[in-house]
């Protein structure tokens, strides 16, 4: 399991062609969860309407690459072919028609963000200090997230379980990938804890999942 871990993070060659590659699949497997009407509701809808799909997806881009503007080029242009492609995808299944991609100008306000965000997020393959204060934010973002369906799941058992764990997954994993020494996993999981505990007493728990593609969930 260990090298298996390793070779997905820093061990994959992610040329450009199997990065549209991967870019259309992702698209592909987001648009099915939001068109069958069976996943609506569920962790895998999520990945249509939130981010913690997309930033795993992205880390995985950025732990395999070379140089920081490599990472910056490969993210953002897997970002800029995935999100149109999951409106276009759509569109034949829903009643909004050519109209979803309306919403395509609040992501991709965002998918120009993700230029220089992986440009800095290069870092934490470093596995210093600096590299965990770069990843802080979004082990904060995920124990939120975590903490959220944690307690949805409690109260509508099995609803969102998976979206839990999945959150709880990614904060263990790049703690363990992205940090080189005990003292430094700590701080990380302290750290992802408290920041969470803190958003969510000081938003009192309302709506603070950073949505993606449906700022008003117009749905389907």
């Amino acid at each position: 399991m260990k090298k298996l871990i390793h070779k997905l993070y820093g061990g994959l060659r992610f040329t450009w062609p199997r990065l549209i590659a991967y870019a259309v699949a992702a698209a592909a497997l987001t648009a099915v969860f939001l068109i069958f009407p069976i996943f609506e509701g569920t962790s895998f809808h999520r990945m249509g309407v939130y981010l913690e799909a997309w930033i795993f997806l992205a880390i995985l881009i950025m732990a395999n690459c070379k140089t920081p503007l490599e990472s910056a080029l490969k993210t953002f242009v897997f970002f800029l072919i995935s999100q149109p492609l999951i409106y276009l995808f759509q569109v034949p299944f829903s009643s909004m028609g050519w109209s979803l991609f309306g919403y395509y100008g609040y992501w991709f306000f965002l998918t120009l963000l993700t230029f220089p965000a992986a440009f800095v997020g290069w870092y934490i393959t470093k596995k210093n200090w600096l590299s965990l204060l770069i990843l802080a934010p979004v082990l904060a973002f995920l124990g939120t997230v975590f903490i959220e369906t944690a307690r949805e799941t409690v109260l509508c058992f099995p609803r969102l379980l998976i979206a839990a764990l999945f959150c709880l997954g990614q904060i263990l994993l790049y703690v363990y990938l992205f940090t080189s020494n005990v003292w430094q996993k700590l701080v990380g999981l302290l750290a992802a804890l408290a920041a969470a505990a803190f958003i969510l007493l000081t938003t009192k728990a309302v709506d603070v999942h950073w949505t993606m593609y449906w700022p008003d969930d117009p749905g389907l």
